[in-house]
């Protein structure tokens, strides 16, 4: 057996069939790059890849085959046996590629989003740069950018044309320090076409004539800057102008006619009204520009002239998202999946996003995004929102990658700048932090919000003083920014100086904003609570309600009836909670505040065939529930069936509910924390996940950085749950050493909360145990 091994190898010697091997495999490594490299940067078919990939593979034993027959030098001859051999490989890599070739494929979505900054975009890339307004009148100024935004949208229907969006020639203007309705010179006009990687540059005016409006534009070839073409159209239909001229464009770009059929008239892709088009267009240079609220005014007129506005209205809701203000936002986003029908793919794609983003579906939301950020390299908003949503799903490294691709694309794009902010405190990186958030403050001077961050970053690493100064300067620029006031008043509570924050928020008590009066007074009761005194803060949650009541503003006496509400609840106080949270449904019939609050004030007073009303009140809204948030809808519909089985006695079903109803909301239904299920896994022995639900209640309780306002009160709750979990497994150490933090915290006043009014004696019974 040895002699017959060594006469193999030192045949496979003989025949440099091991050379042959390692020659070849590093030979099809090369190709098999270089093959990508062309499928990835000239958009061949991915097939021809597979097919390469094919040959290569069946291209090794051929090879081997035959360095075996041939390898040995002297007379060479073909035999049979080598020709079957190769020809069955052969006719395997024939049949295989015609397989690979003519198989049925799924219609494409890029599985990663193209690079930033490509250099060239290959055949057929065109650039839409603002059209120069001739007509003298600067109440035109709008169209430029608009008519550029119009073409880009038709132009972008056809397939066989990639084009590079107005947005990112903007962009590059305003890099160079150029306004949008600028006359820009020739030269710089080639140079920005250029940079943006396209071959071809549309550029062109318009000028008025009489009552109608001309625009003449030009094909530039950027390879060499000469005319390749240029087109003329007039009319008083400026959609109808655009349109035609799109066609013209798209047929000399193409070689070939563009049928009519082919695109869509831009009327029915965006609005039929210029009115409403126009105050579009402001709003998104106003937004641009950082002026949010002068957005969100030309964003209302935009509706007001033409409510079947998909974008108009997506916008609008997103403004009232930035906002805090969830209610209308929902009702924007409502009536934009309303109308979203007719939109380009462009705007669908987005819409489809933020539905799937409101409704913490991030799974959907990324795919959506990661589609539209791949078919349209250049779309900066896109990878913004992608970035919030893998912060949905807990992907740090996409999070970041993306927020740094939006800032290459526009380094003045501050929403990106502020979330790179927001990562750089999180990862404790305060020469980063302080950086980013001076940048943010240079790109947006007049407005609150870079203060209100920088003040968080500074809150971040201990300097307080300096956040506050950040907070108070963000309240200066506009008194009803609300964020500024909470973060403000957690600085002190952070400390343990509840009197402070008290202190702090008195000189805005009579402030005439009407959201900061209301906030004012709950944050105030916030730190009351926060010192123990819950009969104190349960005063002054009424007098923000009554506040609110009195300047007519429902939407901001809600949260103050809720807070009032829920901590009447704590202490007792079932009537004056039951009238609160009533209101409440008065208010809005599908608060689901107002609905588990009185869920749980019919609870506690045994009130079985109540629970049972509300359960079928709440069952009925998801009839009416927008789609996208029908799935949120029932998750909740699975919590308040595990409160009801809680007071009917069933601490199994409670929990098995509350676990189902958590995993159907996904990685947003960790937060997901009840009293009832606390009590529920306690009853059953399963105090394990207690401790879980308890270091939810402490996140809670005094809010992470970026985010909402403070909740003392699951502060004070969270010591208490984690001791009766220790309780339970028997660890009294740790259980009466969380019963005295709490003690600490709301000393006599824990008497005054039915939930943990027990744990004086609780403590008092542990520490006896612990003396004998």
């Amino acid at each position: 057996m040895n002699e017959r091994l060594k006469g193999i190898g030192r045949e496979l010697s003989k025949r440099h069939v091991l050379r042959t091997a390692v020659l070849y495999l590093g030979a099809a490594w090369i190709a098999l790059e270089f093959i990508g490299f062309l499928v990835d940067t000239y958009a061949i078919q991915r097939s021809i890849l597979d097919v390469s990939l094919l040959f290569l593979g069946i291209g090794f034993p051929i090879a081997v085959i035959v360095s075996w027959f041939h390898g040995a030098g002297g007379r060479q001859r073909i035999v049979r046996l080598e020709v079957v051999l190769v020809g069955l490989l052969l006719l395997g890599g024939a049949l295989g590629s015609v397989a690979i070739l003519t198989r049925d494929r799924p219609e494409m979505r890029l599985a990663e989003i193209a690079p930033v900054g490509r250099a060239d975009l290959g055949e057929g890339s065109v650039a839409v740069l603002p059209l120069t307004n001739n007509t003298g009148a600067d109440s035109l100024d709008w169209l430029g950018p608009g008519l550029a935004d119009m073409l880009t949208t038709n132009l972008a229907q056809l397939p066989a044309l990639k084009v590079v969006s107005a947005q990112r020639l903007m962009d590059l203007m305003r890099q160079a320090g150029r306004d949008e309705t600028d006359r820009i010179p020739e030269d710089l006009a080639l140079d920005i076409a250029a940079r943006s990687g396209a071959h071809t540059l549309v550029q062109g005016s318009f000028v008025a004539v009489g009552r109608d409006i001309r625009v003449d534009v030009q094909l530039i070839d950027l390879s060499d800057g000469t005319v390749s073409g240029a087109e003329q159209a007039r009319g008083t239909d400026v959609f109808a102008l655009v349109d035609e001229v799109s066609a013209r464009l798209s047929g000399r770009l193409l070689g070939e006619p563009v049928e009519p059929t082919e695109l869509t008239p831009l009327a029915e892709l965006a609005t039929g009204n210029l009115d409403a088009y126009r105050e579009y267009q402001e709003g998104l240079r106003a937004e641009r520009r950082f002026l949010y609220e002068e957005a969100e005014e030309h964003y209302r007129r935009a509706l007001e002239q033409d409510s079947t506005f998909a974008m108009a209205w997506l916008r609008l809701g997103m403004r009232y998202g930035q906002d805090g203000n969830n209610q209308q936002a929902t009702f924007a986003f409502q009536k934009a999946e309303e109308h979203s029908e007719g939109a380009s793919e462009r705007d669908r794609l987005m819409i489809e996003a933020m539905f799937a983003f409101i409704a913490l579906d991030p799974t959907r939301s990324v795919n959506h995004l990661e589609e539209l950020a791949a078919k349209y390299p250049d779309e900066k908003e896109a990878r913004f929102w992608l970035a919030l949503a893998y912060q949905q799903q807990g992907r740090t490294d996409g999070y970041r990658r993306v927020l740094e691709e939006a800032v290459q694309l526009d380094p003045f794009y501050a929403p990106a700048v502020n979330q790179l902010l927001y990562l750089a405190a999180a990862q404790g990186d305060e020469a980063a932090a302080d950086s980013l958030s001076l940048r943010y403050l240079e790109l947006e001077p007049d407005q609150p919000n870079p203060y209100d961050s920088r003040g968080e970053a500074l809150e971040r690493f201990g300097r307080y003083e300096e956040a506050r100064a950040a907070y108070r300067e963000a309240i200066r620029i506009r008194p009803g920014f609300a964020f500024a006031y909470d973060h403000l008043a957690r600085t002190y509570l952070r400390q343990g100086d509840p009197a402070g924050a008290r202190r702090a928020l008195l000189p805005y008590m009579e402030t005439e904003n009407p959201v900061a009066a209301v906030e004012v007074r709950l944050l105030t009761g916030d730190a009351y609570v926060a010192e123990g005194r819950y009969l104190d803060g349960l005063a002054e949650y009424r007098r923000a309600a009554g506040k609110a009541a009195e300047i007519g503003r429902d939407d901001l006496r809600l949260p103050a009836l809720d807070k009032s509400g829920s901590l009447a609840v704590l202490t007792g106080a079932y009537e004056a909670a039951e009238q609160a949270f009533e209101e409440m449904y008065r208010i809005d019939p599908f608060n689901q505040g107002a609905l588990f609050g009185m869920l749980t004030v019919y609870g506690l007073s045994g009130r079985l065939d109540e629970m049972h009303r509300i359960r079928d009140l709440m069952a009925a809204g998801i009839e009416t529930t927008p789609p996208y948030l029908r799935s949120t809808a029932r998750s909740v519909l699975l919590f308040t069936d595990g409160v009801i089985a809680h007071y009917e006695g069933d601490p199994e079903t409670c929990v098995r509910l509350f676990r189902e109803g958590r995993e159907a909301l996904g990685p947003q239904g960790a937060g997901v924390v009840s009293r009832e299920e606390f009590e529920s896994l306690i009853e059953i022995g399963q105090a394990g996940e207690v401790l879980e639900r308890a270091d939810w209640l402490a996140a809670e309780g005094l809010s992470e950085y970026g985010g909402g306002r403070q909740n003392p009160l699951a502060a004070h709750a969270a010591p208490y749950v984690r001791a009766r979990a220790y309780e339970v497994l028997g660890d009294t150490a740790a259980a009466l050493q969380n019963y005295e933090e709490l003690l600490e915290l709301a000393g006599e006043g824990a008497r005054e909360v039915e939930l943990f009014r027990d744990a004086p004696e609780r403590a008092a019974r542990l520490r006896g145990g612990a003396d004998q």
